[in-house]
């Protein structure tokens, strides 16, 4: 056994704490760290490499619903809520990061009602570490099925900026494709007052709600369905799979309580919980329009709750909305649902990398895996 101090360099005493009103005034270009991972950004750096974060304070020290280690790679801040350690010679850090993260390590944090893990407990936490060969055999796994998960997660922000650009593109610039494939508005397409919008807008187009488009449905409770393959939607992603559906096909998924604006686009057999709305669409390709015109609205500021943020169907059936030319929809869609069949098969291949990794780490760590020379 060996203690964390002899085989990392923790380097606290370079971490800066920066408030919020001073971080309102910096560009936002490099991450800004706390206690479980990025708060903010800012447009300087103290840290460039490879680092292991472990947070200092906060809830999670006690609930452990999320893994207290990060690893961090490139240029950032941090601040004084998580420790940072440093590579060793002779040790190795991604090693350690993934150890740590498996690891109990409630014997360490100090306080009930304030949880925390001070510096002295973090050096002497215990760690029972095979030769560097086999430290770095494990790591080279395990960051492979991990950098794949990035490299996927980064394709997937790109796919969604791209999708956005072009809604934008169509929708609020009204540059989409005239029939010469020429962008409309500023090829001298008509566009014409409409006083219920207070703005112009192609000459073609109508002025509605989104009762025009979306009929509104509940979610419903799950936790008596069995385990199967169907995805449960919350507000923050999917919770659990189960063996039944409550729809099959394109939705759009809005918090009826909770954190409102989370809005989340689907296309494939779900269920989704009590908490949330699922739609159905009342115009033939026009989901992932009404997904982007959905997130539009500031739902935070519609609430209707005085405890619990709260929506209602018919503040959002009553919300204002062109109404598309039906070809230009079409077009829309072939353009971005191509898009969003990648994001979901990314989405997919995740899930199956992280059930992947999570089988293998304990093994690893347990030494039950041997490696061939």
């Amino acid at each position: 056994m060996i203690e964390l101090k002899e085989c990392v360099e923790i380097l606290d005493s370079k971490r800066i704490p920066l408030s919020s009103s001073e971080r309102k005034r910096l560009k936002k270009i490099y991450p800004y760290y706390g206690a479980q991972g990025i708060i903010d950004y800012v447009e300087n750096y103290i840290f460039d490499g490879e680092y292991i974060l472990i947070a200092e304070d906060g809830n999670n020290l006690k609930s452990l619903q999320q893994n207290i280690a990060t690893w961090v790679e490139g240029k950032f801040w941090v601040n004084n809520h998580a420790h940072i350690l440093g590579k060793k010679k002779g040790y190795n850090l991604r090693y350690i990061y993934y150890l740590l993260s498996i690891l109990d390590l409630r014997g360490y944090i100090t306080g009930s009602a304030q949880p925390k893990l001070n510096q002295e407990n973090l050096a002497g936490i215990q760690l029972q570490l095979p030769n560097i060969n086999r430290q770095n055999k494990v790591a080279q796994i395990l960051s492979c099925i991990d950098n794949k998960i990035e490299i996927n997660s980064k394709i997937n922000s790109e796919l969604e900026e791209m999708a956005k650009t072009i809604y934008d593109y169509w929708f609020l610039q009204f540059e989409f494709p005239d029939e010469e494939g020429k962008p409309y508005k500023s090829s001298g397409g008509k566009m014409v007052w409409n006083e219920e919008l207070k703005r112009e807008i192609p000459e073609e187009w109508k002025s509605g709600y989104l009762e025009d488009m979306i009929e509104i449905c509940n979610g419903k409770d799950h936790q008596n369905l069995e385990v199967g393959g169907i995805p449960v939607y919350g507000s923050g992603g999917i919770l659990r799979y189960v063996n039944k559906n409550l729809y099959h096909g394109e939705s759009v998924l809005i918090p009826r309580k909770g954190t409102l604006n989370n809005v989340i686009y689907v296309d494939e057999p779900f269920w989704t919980v009590d908490t949330m709305f699922y739609t159905k669409m009342k115009k033939k390709d026009s989901a992932l329009f009404v997904y982007y015109t959905v997130k539009l609205f500031n739902f935070e500021k519609l609430n209707t709750g005085t405890g619990v943020p709260s929506m209602t169907s018919s503040i959002i059936y009553s919300l204002k909305t062109i109404i598309p030319d039906e070809n230009i929809l079409e077009a829309f869609n072939s353009k971005v649902c191509p898009l969003y069949k990648q994001i979901q098969h990314n989405k997919k291949e995740n899930q199956e990398l992280t059930s992947l990794r999570d089988f293998l780490l304990p093994l690893l760590m347990n030494g039950q895996v041997s490696f061939k020379e």
